[in-house]
């Protein structure tokens, strides 16, 4: 949806809401002064009956059972339609907002989904196109025993990005639809440091720090699920910090819990930001995210795993830089 037509449509919008506020506020005084214009009528009435029949007199008349009845109704009258009045004013505010949340949720939705397409296109594009320019290098030519070793390695990591990519896009599915998961008894400590050991071999310039309570208890997890939420949080804090980074893990008993603290010096997250990065497609909107490849799926699963664990996550500030993201998952019991 291009700017001009979000433009018009909030135009739009402000200018119904204006106007249905101004009819509502017109019919509550129209219905008010109707109800006043009736009793006063029936009030006359009254006085005209008792003059009439020479009964009438002014300072008797307004102490009379029928006038005080009158004046009853007429004041019950206007309470309901003034209470009525405000009840609706009140629906209606209610309605117009969750219609103008819903609209904005729906352009943020369809934003997110276009950012999405844009680049989960070039996230596939880009390691197929490696793969069949080093397919075709050793199609084309003779190469030595050093340098086919090279374009192997090359090779196979470019494959297995695509593998990562396309797990994490059906593992969003999966979650998407309801995923099962299949539970097991995990020793944390010897599982995250295999992780560890297997991102330390993919990125040699970071530097990952371990370090565990000496007595951390078994989990009861998906095993598939604990190796997608390490490492999809492991490679953000890598992907997101300078060269020669340093990542710390901190593994601690907290009696019913076991907490896993992964703290980077990177970017960082702005605080207006922090409850959205869990959002399905959502991107942290400065300039060095934009850079840094991604699809938005890698924080929604890893919320959604945990969810589906029974787990929580939560993210801070590391000071002087970088950001925190702590899990929290229930020991077995």
């Amino acid at each position: 949806m291009n700017e001009r037509r979000k433009k018009s449509i909030k135009t739009l919008h402000i200018v119904l809401v204006v106007y249905v506020i101004l009819f509502a506020f017109w019919w509550t005084h129209l219905l008010l002064s109707k109800n006043s214009e009736v009793y006063d009528t029936k009030i006359e009435l009254l006085k005209a009956e008792q003059q009439i029949n020479g009964e009438y007199n002014e300072d008797r008349f307004k102490g009379t059972s029928l006038y005080l009845e009158i004046i009853e109704k007429k004041d019950r009258q206007q309470n309901m339609i003034f209470a009525e009045g405000v009840v609706f004013f009140m629906l209606l505010t209610f309605g117009m907002w969750y219609v103008y949340r819903s609209f904005r949720q729906e352009i943020r939705l369809a934003q997110q989904q276009r950012n999405f397409l844009l680049s989960i296109t070039h996230e596939l594009k880009s390691p197929i196109a490696s793969i069949r320019l080093i397919l075709d290098t050793f199609k084309k030519r003779v190469l030595k025993p050093e340098q086919t070793q090279k374009l192997a390695r090359n090779g196979i990591s470019e494959a297995e990005r695509l593998h990562a990519l396309v797990n994490n896009l059906l593992l969003a599915a999966r979650l998407d639809s309801g995923m099962s998961v299949t539970l097991a008894d995990i020793e944390l400590k010897s599982f995250l440091m295999k992780i560890v050991n297997q991102l330390q071999d993919k990125y040699p310039s970071a530097i990952i720090n371990f370090r565990a309570d000496a007595y951390i208890p078994s989990i009861r997890a998906d095993e598939n699920a604990m190796t997608s939420i390490a490492l999809n949080l492991l490679e953000n804090a890598i992907k997101y910090s300078p060269n020669d980074c340093e990542i710390d893990i901190a593994v601690r008993n907290q009696q019913n819990a076991v907490s896993i603290e992964i703290a980077d010096k990177g970017i960082g997250i702005p605080d207006n930001e922090k409850a959205k990065i869990f959002d399905k497609f959502y991107r942290v909107g400065s300039e060095d995210t934009r850079k840094t490849k991604g699809t938005g799926l890698g924080l929604y699963i890893v919320k959604s795993l945990l969810k589906v664990h029974k787990g929580s996550i939560t993210v801070k500030n590391n000071y002087p830089q970088g950001t925190i993201f702590k899990v929290q998952l229930p020991i077995t019991k």
